[in-house]
């Protein structure tokens, strides 16, 4: 069995890393550029197969599936919240018309399974606390008032449906993964906010320096996060799952955190004190609302997903990869 996965960043090399402990032959990652350095230190490049090309060049990703034998794809590729805010156009091609491309790429190829790469942001615009205490995957949206409240998000939730007619219409199995906030080590700057928030937090206490940070940030919303490896984990999960009910999975650690809250586990993980910098600007993401813990129990039920990296195991993961960036 082969898979494509469309974007070889933080979560599509580590899917296809896991991938390869699971037994995929050889995994197929497409990109129009790849950060060579990143995925030499995650995977055996010898193993897997580097396709460069754009999801939204629909006769290249047929030829790709058809030339490598693909069976399934997991689909990451795409523009970020900030990327989204300032090129919007360019962000409703590449986030929704490029999983167009991927589902009618799939749909004329026979392949049995599309997994969607979504986000937690899709429940950003609900205006008031989950029944449960929980964001559950079925909740309960107002179409008009509880509009998701970026395009980015919007993008995440339209994928999403369009991902069910797919199944319905066309019989082209389409599961979603919610990620919650994405974070984990990459050499360079990552692209999204929860990545770059904990980056600046967690190597400014292990450089040693003082962390400059927006009041936004500081004092924005608890928000759940999920490390870069169990995002890989629970993408690639409902890809092999053998049979699947629901369709759309959290992703997460199951718990949100505030700033202060992860400034404390990281002075614990480094031994060091954490100084911050605060200066006078609005959160990066814009949202400042209460936020609520991911439910888990479709995911754990039907994809066996369990977090690996809880908040203190993710960042001391974090910082033993500083060590060994160190050590080199």
């Amino acid at each position: 069995m082969t898979t494509l996965i469309t974007g070889a960043g933080l979560v599509g090399s580590l899917a296809a890393a896991r991938l390869l402990a699971e037994g995929d032959e050889q995994p197929v990652l497409y990109d129009v550029a790849f950060s060579m350095d990143n995925l030499a230190e995650r995977l055996p490049l010898d193993r897997v197969t580097l396709v460069r090309g754009d999801v939204n060049d629909l006769p290249d990703l047929v030829r790709a599936i058809q030339t490598h034998g693909v069976d399934r794809v997991i689909h990451t590729a795409g523009f970020l919240t900030w990327m989204v805010r300032e090129r919007p156009y360019a962000g409703v091609r590449v986030n929704l018309v490029g999983l167009a491309s991927v589902l009618e790429a799939a749909r004329l190829s026979g392949l049995d399974r599309v997994v969607f790469c979504s986000s937690s942001t899709v429940y950003l615009g609900l205006k008031a606390p989950p029944p449960s205490g929980r964001l559950e995957e079925n909740f309960t949206l107002q179409a008009v008032r509880e509009h998701p409240p970026s395009v980015y998000a919007s993008m995440k939730l339209a994928g999403e449906w369009l991902g069910h007619n797919y199944r319905e219409e066309y019989n082209v199995e389409c599961a979603s993964v919610r990620f919650a906030g994405v974070f984990g080590p990459w050499r360079g700057t990552p692209s999204g906010g929860p990545s770059q928030l904990m980056k600046n937090l967690i190597e400014s206490a292990w450089q040693g320096r003082p962390c400059r940070i927006s009041s936004g940030a500081l004092n924005t919303a608890a928000i759940d996060y999920v490390y870069a490896a169990d995002a890989a984990q629970g993408a690639v999960r409902a890809a092999l799952a053998p049979h699947l009910d629901t369709w759309v999975y959290n992703i997460g650690m199951g718990q949100v955190y505030k700033v202060p809250e992860i400034v404390a586990l990281v002075e614990q993980a480094t031994g060091r004190k954490l100084e911050l910098d605060v200066y006078e600007a609005p959160s990066a993401s814009g949202y400042t609302g209460d936020s609520y813990p991911t439910d888990l129990s479709r995911a754990r039920a039907e994809l066996g997903y369990e977090p690996e990296y809880p908040m203190e195991a993710a960042i001391r993961d974090y910082v033993a990869w500083l060590d060994r960036q160190a050590a080199r």
